[in-house]
């Protein structure tokens, strides 16, 4: 696996699957369904948005993934430092290739061309 591969395959995973995901759930839901006391107050607040602002939610839900993953990417090349940790993290894959050093940035690259479809 390369380095282009692993940012890849994790912003489908984590960006466009899970936004996918939280649409499908937000939108499938009824608050009356729901059984969680956060789940059904989540729900009532989306409900009560119109359809424009129901997208811009998903908008800023695909936004916090987006930049959730380039952050942790950062702490793992040593870009985004961790309080109180001294210590450099490297990302190997089994077969032994380091994969951290530039993954926020190719994470970054890969959004960039994403939000340009």
């Amino acid at each position: 696996m390369t380095p282009n591969d692993f940012v890849a395959g994790l912003r489908m995973a984590v960006v466009e699957e899970n936004t996918g995901m939280y649409r499908q759930l937000f939108t499938s839901t009824s608050v009356a369904k729901a059984s969680d006391p956060y789940w059904k107050r989540a729900l009532t607040l989306f409900n009560g948005l119109s359809a424009e602002q129901q997208e811009v939610f998903f908008e800023v839900v695909r936004q916090v993934a987006a930049d959730t993953t380039s952050n942790v990417l950062g702490v793992i090349d040593g870009v985004n430092a961790l309080d109180g940790v001294d210590e450099q993290f490297v990302l190997t894959c089994e077969s032994g290739s380091k994969l951290s050093g530039d993954l926020q940035s190719l994470f970054l690259v890969e959004e960039e061309r994403a939000s340009r479809k």
